[in-house]
This record gives structure tokens, C-alpha cells and sequence, in this order.
């Protein structure tokens, strides 16, 4: 009788314990931010009604300085649940401790992802919100649109705290440190064999050096004797084609198990007017991996709860891609040894993909 009394006040203890409220978690992001901040989030005015002030608002307490505001993301979502990604403090996903003696056999693959292809639109959206009678800041200035409609920079403005791809990568790449005088993030040329310094990437507008990140459009000037005017801008998300992204494939000879690693990744943009198309500045893939771990991908079901990180977006492989290139002696492209001929370079894509594929099975015995 006395052990079941005793079994009976362990159950009780137990579920007394499980259903204390926790209070870091089941908090709403704003409140969660105004207690951080040691602030009363109803004395904070955001997005027109009372809440708390997002890290992601450039002009928020929370965010300071340009280094919190890039690196960090508290997610602006409304939703009820905290987590460690909507902090800043979320790490990437580690990988499994290879060693260079078990690598029997490597192959590196640079792959094409067209942000077009259904399966990509979590990489490309979104790229900018139309908001009708708002005329708040876009992140720019603070003019009113046509019909008092202006596109927003979603982040910027503080309407929302999602970011694309295209803005994490160049954000981060042309914010400057003041401590160091580096960008967050460095950017290489596509073979990794040179760093880029600051002055190729971070914009210099009032010099009229658009560099890496922006271009440069001759306006014609309403004066007919006057020159034409040189305006700049930024590549923005909707320029963006698609990626390139390199990946290294290695059989791992302990594990019995054909493993990869992400090397880069490289966007490819085409100007607004002239139609060119241009791949823009490496980001070594190590280097990024927690800036995109800090970052959610908006699934295309629309089940939140089943939100990841960029990070975990790439390394669960969720994107669709074409092989374009392999390692070879003659270092060229498929299209090099194909050209013109767009059906059987998809052909030989796939090809290299299940003779990889086919590596691992073919080191078994049965």
C-alpha cells in the first residue's frame, strides 16, 4: 500500500511539474522583445498599433547598430511561439566529423537553381509587400507612393521580419563592421581564389560607385543640352534568376556512406533594362552557415509549424537543381562540350547525378 501511495504522489509531482508555465516559451515575439529590452512593450508604438519594437526595424532600441540588425532576426510574425532562431541566437545544423583519411573518393558538382521552378519560391519570395493607404518608411525615404501605395523592404520598414536569400546574403555583405571596418560576411570571385576587399562591394553612392551590389542607369536629363544623368541602384530580389551553388561528394569509407558539403553559393541577377545577365559575388558556404541558420524559410504548404531555417533548408536538400558542371581535366561546363543543344545537357546533368548516386550503391556486397 505505501509503495502504490508513494508511485501515486511521484505521477501527481510529476504532472504538477510539466504543467508549469515555462517563461521562455508560448510568449508572443513583442512581448518576449519588450521584457529583453527591459522595456513596457504597451508603451511601444509599431506598425501602427501597440506593441513592442522588433529587432528587425533599423530604428528599433533593440537593434542599435547595423551589425544587430543584419545578423540577428527577431521574427516580426505575431506568432505565439518563441524560439531560438526568433533571438539571433540559433546555431547550424553540425556535421558529422570526417576524417581526411576516410575520404575514399571526392567529386565536386556546381549546380544551377532557377528561383523560377515552384520548389524554389522559398528562396526568391518574397520581394516586396504593395501596402494601399500606407505611406510609412520603405527603408529609403519617406515620400508617399502613387495612390498612397509604396513597395516595402519588408525588413527595413519593420512591416515583417521575412527575408529572402537574396537579401540576407546581400545585406550582410555590404554592412560594414565599425570595429573591424569588414563586412559581416566576406565575398570571394566564383573560384575562391581571391577575396573581394570593401571598396568592390560595399556601395560607395555618393563617390557613384554602385560596386558588386548595385548599377548604374543613364537617365536622360530634360534639357536638351544637358548630359545625361547617371542614377544607381541596388540589385534587388525580383533581378534575382538564380543561384549557383558548388557542392563537394565524398565517400566517407568508416561510415560506409556517401556524404557532401556545400562549398559556396553565387547569385545571378539580370539588369532591370538592359536585360544582361550577371552572376554577382561568391559567399563561401561555411561562412554563412550561421547567418542563414538565423533566418526562417516560409514553407510552400503554409504549415508554420513546420517552418525551417535556410540552413536547414539546404542541408535537407529542398530545392531543385541541374548539375551543370563535375570536376573534369578539361575544367568546362557541360554546355562547353553540348552547346546549343539545351534537352541532352539536362540529360547528362542527370547522368552525373546517378553515376554518383549509383558510387555508393556499387560499394556494397550482397
Amino acid at each position: 500500500m505505501k509503495r502504490i501511495n508513494l508511485i501515486c504522489t511521484l505521477c501527481l509531482v510529476c504532472l504538477v511539474s510539466l504543467a508549469q508555465e515555462n517563461t521562455k516559451v508560448n510568449q508572443s515575439t513583442y512581448s518576449q522583445e519588450g521584457t529583453m529590452i527591459g522595456n513596457n512593450p504597451s508603451n511601444t508604438i509599431f506598425n501602427g498599433f501597440e506593441q513592442a519594437k522588433s529587432a528587425n526595424y533599423y530604428n528599433s532600441d533593440v537593434a542599435s547598430d547595423a551589425i544587430s540588425h543584419r545578423k540577428k532576426a527577431i521574427w516580426a510574425d505575431n506568432s505565439t511561439i518563441i524560439t531560438d532562431e526568433k533571438m539571433g541566437f540559433h546555431s547550424y545544423i553540425p556535421y558529422t566529423y570526417v576524417s581526411e583519411d576516410d575520404v575514399l573518393w571526392a567529386k565536386r558538382v556546381r549546380k544551377w537553381i532557377d528561383v523560377r521552378i515552384l520548389q524554389n519560391h522559398p528562396l526568391y519570395f518574397p520581394v516586396g509587400v504593395s501596402y494601399s493607404d500606407y505611406n510609412g518608411w520603405d527603408g529609403t525615404n519617406m515620400e508617399s507612393g502613387v495612390g498612397g501605395q509604396k513597395v516595402f523592404n519588408e525588413v527595413l520598414s519593420g512591416i515583417d521580419a521575412r527575408k529572402n536569400l537574396f537579401q540576407i546574403l546581400r545585406d550582410a555583405a555590404t554592412t560594414v563592421n565599425p570595429q573591424t571596418g569588414q563586412p559581416l560576411v566576406a565575398t570571394y570571385n566564383m573560384s575562391l581564389t581571391r577575396k573581394l576587399s570593401p571598396q568592390e562591394v560595399v556601395p560607395n553612392w555618393d563617390s557613384g560607385y554602385p560596386n558588386a551590389f548595385g548599377f548604374a542607369q543613364s537617365i536622360e536629363a530634360d534639357d536638351e543640352d544637358a548630359e545625361e544623368i547617371d542614377v544607381y541602384y541596388w540589385y534587388e530580389p525580383n533581378h534575382v534568376r538564380g543561384y549557383w551553388i558548388e557542392e563537394e561528394i565524398f565517400f566517407d569509407k568508416r561510415r560506409s556512406k556517401l556524404d557532401f558539403r556545400y562549398v559556396s553559393i553565387t547569385p545571378q541577377v539580370q539588369h532591370p533594362r538592359e536585360g544582361k545577365v550577371r552572376d554577382l559575388p561568391t559567399f563561401y558556404f561555411p561562412e554563412i552557415r550561421e547567418l542563414l541558420a538565423n533566418h526562417k524559410v516560409f514553407p510552400l504548404d503554409g504549415n508554420l509549424a513546420q517552418r525551417m531555417s535556410f540552413d536547414e533548408f539546404f542541408h535537407r536538400k529542398m530545392f531543385a537543381s541541374v548539375i551543370k558542371k563535375e570536376t573534369n581535366v578539361y575544367d568546362r561546363l557541360i554546355q562547353d562540350y553540348l552547346p546549343g543543344r539545351s534537352l541532352e545537357q539536362l540529360l547528362e546533368g542527370e547522368r552525373i547525378r546517378e553515376q554518383i548516386r549509383r558510387y555508393e550503391s556499387d560499394m556494397w556486397n550482397y
